[in-house]
Order: C-alpha cells, then structure tokens, then sequence
C-alpha cells in the first residue's frame, strides 16, 4: 500500500508504531526509493524495539509523546529524536523561536520549548522507565492470558518488543461492551479513531480498514498499578460481548 501510494511528489514517509507495536520496518524500507526520507511517529512506543533497535531511532528522525494517556508523561509535550545533527541543530533552533547560537534568526519559528517545571515531572520516570515497561508488559501478558480464545490478541512480531501504549482488542459489539463497562466503572474507550470520520478530513478518499478499525476497537485500562483482581473482572466483562 505504501509503493502504491509513494508518487515522484513524494519527499518523506511517517510511519506509525501503533500503541507501542513496531512497525516492520524492513517492509517499509523495501516499499520506497531509498532517496525518500523515513520518518517515524513513535508517540506511543517509547521503550518499543524493532529487532532489538529503540522505536523512533530507525529513520531519519523520530517524534514521541508525553501526553497523560503515554508511559511517561509530563502533561503535555513530546521531544524529537534524530541521529543527524544538522537536523537536530535545525530542531533545536525552531524550537525556540528560529534563534541560533549567534542570537541570530535566520528562519522565524515559534515557542515549541517544553517548560523546565514539567521536564522535572517527566525525567525520574525516563529513570524508571525499565520498570514502568516492565509492568505495562505484566499488564498486557495477564490480558492476553485471561483473553486468549476469546478475542484476536494484540502483539508484536517475532524478534520485536512491543511498549504496550495501549493494549487495543476487536469487537463486533464494541458500543455495547464499552457503554456496559462503563456503566459498571470499567473505564474502556474507542481504541482508535478514522481520520477521515472527521469533519476537517472528510471526502479524503475511501479507508475501509480504518473503517473496521474505528468500529471495533476497544482499549482496555493500562496502567502499571493494575491488580489481577482488577484483569479479572475486566476479562469478565469482555467475555460476555465476545
């Protein structure tokens, strides 16, 4: 799908690790001229690897997230990854107005800094991080233990390690098991959204996998506190609308 829609037009491709699964990036580099640039959104997957390499450093650069839903959060803001460093001097620069070392501004930009108070929330939990991986792993393998034979599971490929952002199953009665849980305190939501449902993207073209994506997938609570009583009574509840 990625060949078919690369055109001589095309400049760079972002690709998405989606809720921490990486993505294969083998077949992403073979669908595309090696001229064109990789990019990767890694919001979700930090601490995910491909074939033991860190999500959102396989491109030419990388973008992540510490929005509240993400395994380390600052409340809002992200960070930008690269291994080149006339790109990181260029990042570094608008994000912070276009100013350069010189206090010169060659190339305006705006105020994209991440303010020190919430680096400070953010940084002993990049400390912890091996931990908080460690539990949203135990987590996602007590679900797919409780799951296992009655929902297609979520994982990543052979090789691979996923950073479980999110731990995202398919229903057909999705809105009934979500409006039935909730009802019940079980704090379930729409696991993904089709872009082009939306007002701003609509008319973009036909997507039918976003589509089935959209209808049916749900995200079960993730968080690294969560006891094996609490995955019990959430399987329970996935059962009955499986």
């Amino acid at each position: 799908k990625v060949y078919e829609a690369v055109t001589p037009r095309t400049k760079a491709v972002l690709a998405v690790h989606l809720f921490g699964r990486p993505l294969d990036w083998t077949a992403l580099q073979s669908a595309v001229d090696p001229g064109i640039h990789l990019l990767e959104d890694a919001a979700g997957a930090l601490g995910a690897r491909w074939q033991g390499m860190p999500c959102g450093g396989l491109g030419a650069m990388g973008c992540l997230s510490f929005h509240p839903r993400k395994i380390v959060t600052t409340g809002e803001g992200g960070a930008v990854t690269t291994g080149d460093g006339e790109l990181a001097a260029a990042i570094r620069r608008l994000r912070h107005h276009g100013l350069d070392p010189n206090a010169d501004i060659a190339s305006p930009s705006t105020n994209y800094r991440l303010a020190d108070i919430l680096c400070a929330v953010g940084l002993p939990q990049l400390r912890r991080l091996d931990e908080l991986l460690a539990e949203r792993a135990r987590v996602a393998a007590g679900y797919a233990e409780r799951l296992d034979g009655v929902v297609d599971l979520p994982g990543a490929d052979e090789g691979d390690t996923h950073g479980w952002q999110a731990y995202v199953i398919r229903l057909d009665r999705r809105e009934e098991a979500m409006n039935a849980l909730r009802a019940e305190g079980i704090e379930v939501q729409i696991g993904t959204y089709a872009l082009h449902h939306l007002s701003a993207y609509r008319d973009q073209g036909p997507f039918p996998c976003a589509d089935a994506a959209f209808e049916r997938a749900l995200a079960l609570p993730l968080h690294s506190r969560l006891t094996d009583a609490e995955l019990d009574r959430v399987a329970e509840g996935i059962r009955r609308f499986a």
